[in-house]
């Protein structure tokens, strides 16, 4: 009997979204501009600022920034993937999608001069109901840490909400 006990809590032990591999989250609130999202809680430095944060991989080169900004111009999703698709940085779009509120688009950076890698990019806003703030997040990585990356950006995607407040 002590035996089957045993071999359950090894069991369970080993069913552990650690031992999976898998990624611890927590709740993030910006107070300033009243957005949320869950965060991974393991394997990131975080550097705070009034806006947001930025998460820097601690193995590895990949990054993820979350952030409100003002919204002067009180640009919609449609505008807004406009001024992205002419930004400097960014290569390539291979994906995007809106729909009244927000915005994702993905694809590849330039290369980095240092580097000289292409590190693919994943993006998404949501746009405050009068369009005065964006609440975002952008993920950034190299391709041989797609597999991570895709599963941290679904759930950061599902739990990034709206911005509510207005600086």
């Amino acid at each position: 009997m002590r035996a089957i006990t045993m071999m359950m809590i090894v069991a369970v032990g080993l069913a552990s979204p650690a031992a999976l591999g898998q990624t611890e989250w927590r709740p993030y609130r910006n107070a300033l501009y009243g957005y949320a999202a869950e965060l991974p809680a393991d394997g990131f430095t975080t550097v705070r600022t009034e806006r947001g944060m930025t998460l820097l991989e601690q193995q590895g080169r990949g990054q993820i920034d979350i952030y409100g900004a003002r919204n002067a111009e009180r640009l919609g999703p449609m505008q807004y993937e406009r001024v992205l698709a002419d930004a400097d940085r960014i290569s390539e779009i291979t994906y995007r999608r809106r729909g009244a509120s927000w915005l994702v688009v993905s694809g590849y950076y330039k290369p980095d001069e240092q580097r000289g890698d292409n590190l693919i990019f994943y993006a998404k806003f949501m746009f405050s109901a009068d369009r005065r703030s964006i609440a975002g997040f952008e993920a950034s990585y190299p391709a041989e840490s797609r597999k991570k990356f895709d599963a941290i950006v679904e759930r950061l995607e599902d739990s990034l909400t709206a911005p509510t407040s207005h600086p």
